[in-house]
């Protein structure tokens, strides 16, 4: 993955796209969304916007998603919502 095509995700999820109107636009990249309270507090986010956090992912084993921090095995994101008691 690219800056630029994290980027390009982020704005989407900032225009609080759903996931699958964000695989439509992005038909190569892997998205699963969950609550923030669901991610391990020892991953760090790639990026944050209001609505959520954002997590990077790698599923190139064919077999499981994978948390990862190297954009050159990513191919996909988390949306982590944040909490509204925040």
């Amino acid at each position: 993955m690219t800056p630029e095509r994290l980027a390009e995700v982020v704005a989407a999820v900032m225009r609080q796209e759903s996931i699958s109107a964000l695989r439509g636009g992005f038909p190569d990249m892997i998205f699963t969304e969950c609550s923030e309270n669901d991610i391990s507090p020892r991953l760090t986010p790639v990026a944050e916007t209001p609505q959520a956090l954002i997590y990077l992912i790698t599923g190139v084993s064919g077999h499981c998603l994978e948390a990862t921090s190297d954009m050159a095995v990513a191919n996909g994101v988390i949306i982590a919502s944040r909490d509204e008691d925040d």
